[in-house]
């Protein structure tokens, strides 16, 4: 059996982290001494496993927030399997329902977001395809344009993805003036409809 010990350092922090650290212990029905000591063993414990706690915040940031916009993690395999099936058996319905799709989740940015609607969609865009080997999305005065790179990729799911994003920047605003599909690679340039 292994004694921890129990003499107390004095450690320097920011006033308002503090406070904050206060305010979570008190709702918690804690100490703030319990509260801190937790916190480091968490951290120490992280590092121990080698895991950054940064990256793992982040990571979490990114399943809760998919989870809030209605996505379901799937086997990659499995899912394109799926989408081809629909697309071969009802191209133009499939489509349509990726379409919408994308045109749901933007009215979401929308309405729901505090930040910038658009800002946090693209950062949704990239959060959530973390099987997309590149995305880029870039965007000058009223133009975007958007490149997507993923080998695994089959040209149907290509097809019905570039659609989804399609709708999307229709709902921000955006026409298509350009898009490119083929395995494994979209590109998309979308202009502001008032320009």
């Amino acid at each position: 059996m292994t004694l921890k010990s129990t003499k107390r350092k004095t450690l320097f922090a920011r006033e308002d982290l503090v406070n904050r650290l206060l305010s979570i212990a008190k709702r918690q029905g804690r100490s703030l001494y319990s509260l801190v000591n937790e916190i480091f063993e968490l951290v120490i414990r992280a590092e121990d496993l080698g895991v950054n706690i940064q990256t793992a915040f982040e990571e979490r940031w990114i399943l809760k927030n998919a989870q809030k916009d209605g996505f379901i993690l799937v086997p990659e395999g499995l899912w394109y399997e799926m989408a081809e099936i629909a697309y071969q058996n009802s191209k133009d319905e499939a489509l349509k329902k990726w379409f919408e799709a994308g045109v749901w989740l933007a009215k979401r940015y929308i309405e729901v977001e505090t930040e910038e609607p658009f800002e946090a969609f693209k950062r949704s865009l990239k959060a959530y395809n973390w099987n997309m080997v590149e995305i880029m999305i870039n965007e000058e005065d009223q133009k975007i344009s958007i490149r997507i790179i993923s080998p695994r990729m089959p040209e149907t799911y290509a097809n019905l993805y570039s659609t989804f994003v399609e709708g999307a920047l229709n709902t921000f605003g955006y026409k298509i003036a350009k898009k490119e599909v083929s395995f494994g690679n979209i590109r998309i340039e979308a202009v502001g409809k008032e320009s």
